[in-house]
């Protein structure tokens, strides 16, 4: 039954040739295939219904606005990115106002303690974004997909360790153990946390 449920949506390449007809179909074929995943991002970062739901509205108004001329490679990568800047935005703003308390406020404070903060690494942003990319290749699968699920899509700790049939207590010190490296590996390029 789920393969067709998925067969029934349209293909990337489809939905990319909507956006680029200019035809309005583009956004609720976008809408329906990639709702829930972009739901959840929003959410986890927010954690409230009514500010997530309005970053996937907005979320599909830059999507219109940036294609064309942009062709997303990876449709679904697209648009989380979006999700995510929106989500993270609206999020420093109510956190400005100390509204919210989110997965974000969670695992924000954890990567605090092995990366710097926006406020003392503004001239070297990207010499870190370019040292944690090298940083995540280097390391094994698994440890890649527990970082970007956790500090990329702002995913519980549970819910990692329901998606890599573990413990908890095994993510949490896996985390741990990812961030020290990631620390070690800033601190070995000169880059002072």
């Amino acid at each position: 039954m789920e393969s067709k449920e998925k067969a029934a949506y349209l293909s990337d390449e489809q939905i990319l040739d909507l956006y680029f007809a200019r035809e309005e179909r583009a956004i609720a074929e976008t809408d329906r295939k990639y709702c829930q995943y972009l739901h959840t991002v929003a959410y986890n970062i927010l954690a409230n219904e009514q500010d997530a739901e309005e970053c996937l509205q907005d979320t599909y108004l830059r999507a219109w606005n940036a294609i064309p001329p942009e062709r997303p490679h990876v449709l679904c990568a697209f648009l989380a990115k979006i999700t995510r800047n929106l989500s993270l935005s609206r999020y420093k703003a109510a956190k400005r106002q100390k509204r919210v308390l989110s997965e974000a406020s969670i695992s924000l404070e954890e990567l605090g303690d092995c990366v710097p903060d926006g406020e003392h690494f503004s001239d070297d942003s990207a010499v870190i974004a370019e040292v944690i990319s090298n940083y995540l290749k280097s390391i094994p699968k698994r440890r890649m997909y527990i970082f970007v699920s956790r500090y990329f899509y702002m995913l519980t700790v549970q819910q990692i360790a329901t998606r890599l049939s573990c413990s908890v207590s095994l993510v949490k010190k896996e985390l741990v153990s990812i961030r020290k490296s990631l620390r070690q590996a800033l601190e070995k390029e000169g880059i002072d946390v």
